[in-house]
């Protein structure tokens, strides 16, 4: 989205050009998924969009096993505009919106509720039996949360984070010489990992989400993203 949201920062065009050798060698297969992000997390700099990409990066990639890059198709031309912007003087800045709600409150009530057990039946390995139930209410209002977020358009998806096509064809106006990465089916058809292993760390996650639910349901207590925004800022 376009506008003008605070003070600009400063353009750190040597971080930049770093920014851009890493998603290079990444998306051509130079480089694996660590050293990707190695390298990403090594850029030390005070331009805002260098900072804004890195993050939104981030989101992309697995960084608990080593991979060759795996992008779909809308990923592959969103990792394209973010090029696009840090080859030009365009900035990004991020807007993030909170909400307050029942389950909230909720989550609140249950950590409450819990700790009043933990309080009668004092503590021990015992309550890992008693963290169960509350493990589900989180687990639950985690399912609601998701769902509650409509999904972004198509229209929307193929523009992220420029508000429409127009302000992308005026930036490549801007920079003639750019030319977009074609997208290579294979990357798509990749494995991170197998059926077995997905369903074994997704049942070891929710295990460790149950035994840990008093901490998750505290943070789920607090207001929550409903959206983060990219924006974009026209040099």
């Amino acid at each position: 989205m376009l506008g003008r949201y605070g003070k600009k920062s400063m353009i750190d065009r040597a971080a930049r050009d770093k920014v851009i050798l890493a998603f290079e060698d990444y998306l051509d297969d130079q480089i694996t998924a660590f050293e990707f992000d190695d390298r990403l997390q090594e850029i030390e700099s005070t331009d805002r969009t260098v900072n804004e990409v890195i993050h939104a990066a981030w989101f992309h990639y697995d960084d608990c096993k080593d991979h060759k890059v795996h992008l779909s198709k809308p990923e592959w031309d969103y990792f394209q505009r973010f090029l696009l912007i840090l080859r030009s003087e365009a900035e990004m800045s991020s807007s993030e919106s909170k909400r307050w709600s029942w389950d909230h409150a909720l989550a609140w009530l249950a950590l409450i509720v819990f700790l009043g057990i933990a309080f009668v039946v004092e503590w021990g390995w015992h309550l890992l039996i008693w963290a169960i139930p509350f493990g589900i209410i989180s687990i639950l209002i985690s399912i609601f949360r998701r769902r509650s977020v409509p999904d972004s358009s198509p229209g929307v998806i193929a523009c992220m984070p420029f508000e429409s096509l127009l302000q992308i064809s005026w930036l490549r106006r801007q920079l003639p010489a750019f030319k977009k990465r074609r997208y290579r089916a294979e990357i798509g058809e990749r494995k991170i990992r197998s059926q077995a292993e997905e369903s074994f760390n997704s049942a070891f996650s929710y295990c460790f989400w149950i035994a840990f639910a008093p901490v998750v349901l505290l943070f789920q207590g607090f207001p929550s993203s409903v959206d983060r925004t990219l924006k974009l800022t026209k040099p």
